[in-house]
């Protein structure tokens, strides 16, 4: 009786007409996307359990915005957030160049020391796992990966990776809904594209 009953992901997708791309830089048609997980019963979807995804896509490049209103893709604050908080925990939150470099390469917006300094007072109260967890929703695939890269790259430009750096690239993904493979998909982006051009940093440098 237990093999008759199991959950289900069921993804609709319905149009919103044209709005601005802040990627394409024009505007594009738009769809709202949504991910809910059912109980199944004979693979019949019964009554819904959770949310899983809830945005808004581009039709074109594909990127989610958080809702129709959001003039930023829902991945952009928090890949400046994730850079943020990993050269912050290294001793590098005076590197500003850096972190804004990571930022805009991998985000495809300016990031700017204003930004930088508000977001560091957010990390004095906020918990960036919760925060990944709590707006996964509101992303798809791609935006997912492109804070993994920029996780894996502010760590790269930190120090040797070790153990434990990769453990936290790995939580981070988790807490985003994302399988181990496709975190290690991500860093081979990163890899790929030769980091980005983004140099590393030598333990000298935190001081100057």
């Amino acid at each position: 009786m237990l093999f008759l009953m199991g959950e289900s992901v069921r993804k609709k997708s319905s149009p919103l007409g044209q709005r601005p791309c802040a990627i394409c830089n024009r505007e594009q048609s738009f769809f709202h996307v949504q991910e809910v997980n059912y109980f199944t019963f004979f693979a019949v979807p019964l009554l819904p359990i959770s949310t899983v995804a809830d945005y808004c896509q581009c039709e074109v490049c594909q990127t989610a915005y958080a809702d129709e209103n959001q003039s930023l893709p829902s991945h952009v604050d928090l890949v400046r957030i994730v850079t943020t908080y990993i050269l912050t925990g290294y001793g590098m939150a005076n590197q500003v160049r850096i972190i804004q470099e990571i930022g805009r390469k991998i985000s495809e917006s300016d990031f700017a020391t204003t930004d930088i300094k508000a977001i560091s007072r957010r990390l004095e109260v906020e918990d960036v796992m919760r925060k990944l967890e709590e707006s996964s929703s509101t992303m798809n695939a791609f935006g997912k990966i492109k804070i993994i890269e920029a996780a894996f790259l502010s760590t790269h430009v930190c120090c040797e990776i070790q153990y434990e750096d990769r453990l936290r690239i790995n939580l981070m993904g988790n807490a985003l809904g994302v399988s181990i493979q496709i975190v290690e998909h991500a860093i081979q982006e990163v890899r790929r594209k030769k980091y980005y051009g983004v140099h590393r940093l030598l333990p000298t440098q935190s001081a100057t």
